[in-house]
């Protein structure tokens, strides 16, 4: 369960329609490449203690404690600009539940319009839910003709998740 308690050992950036996880120990970067891809070449010389992995896949099984896990707001804009959407969730991973928690924070419309619907399919869990993470590219062109693109990142409830190593008596 991701409460309070909850040691988080890691973060997810959603960027060009993939992930990459950031962590400050060896050891969590060494579970997530063995799980779902290849460590970064290039390590952060600024930081003696930052790894990033790049998972291969676009999306991965993570599990999320109930609607309390994730925050939307708007952030406030300097003057003349818009305000943008602000969301956090923590969450463990499906295939590592043991490691410790992840975070995810992301300004992206979509996620955060997707919230009430999340929130909702995770109290229907009653509990710990198993949830699809995913990645996606947008790409489009303005009125402008300029392209662009940025990743959309997007969670879908699968349903009520068992911890394979917990045992019923």
């Amino acid at each position: 369960m991701t409460n309070r308690k909850t040691t988080f050992v890691g973060r997810f950036h959603c960027g060009q329609g993939s992930w990459r996880v950031s962590t400050g120990t060896e050891e969590v970067a060494t579970v997530i490449r063995q799980l779902f891809g290849r460590q970064s070449p290039s390590h952060d010389s600024h930081e003696a203690d930052h790894f990033e992995v790049l998972p291969r896949s676009t999306s991965m099984r993570v599990v999320i404690s109930g609607p309390e896990s994730i925050r939307a707001g708007l952030l406030t804009a300097a003057p003349r600009y818009e305000p943008r959407p602000s969301t956090r969730l923590s969450f463990r991973l499906a295939d590592a539940h043991a490691l410790g928690g992840f975070r995810l924070s992301s300004a992206s419309w979509d996620l955060a319009e997707s919230v009430p619907t999340l929130k909702t399919a995770l109290s229907e869990t009653d509990g710990d839910a198993l949830c699809e993470l995913a990645a996606e590219t947008v790409e489009f062109t303005t009125r402008d003709g300029v392209a662009l693109s940025y990743c959309r990142p997007s969670i879908k409830v699968i349903g009520p998740w068992r911890n394979p190593d917990q045992h019923a008596i």
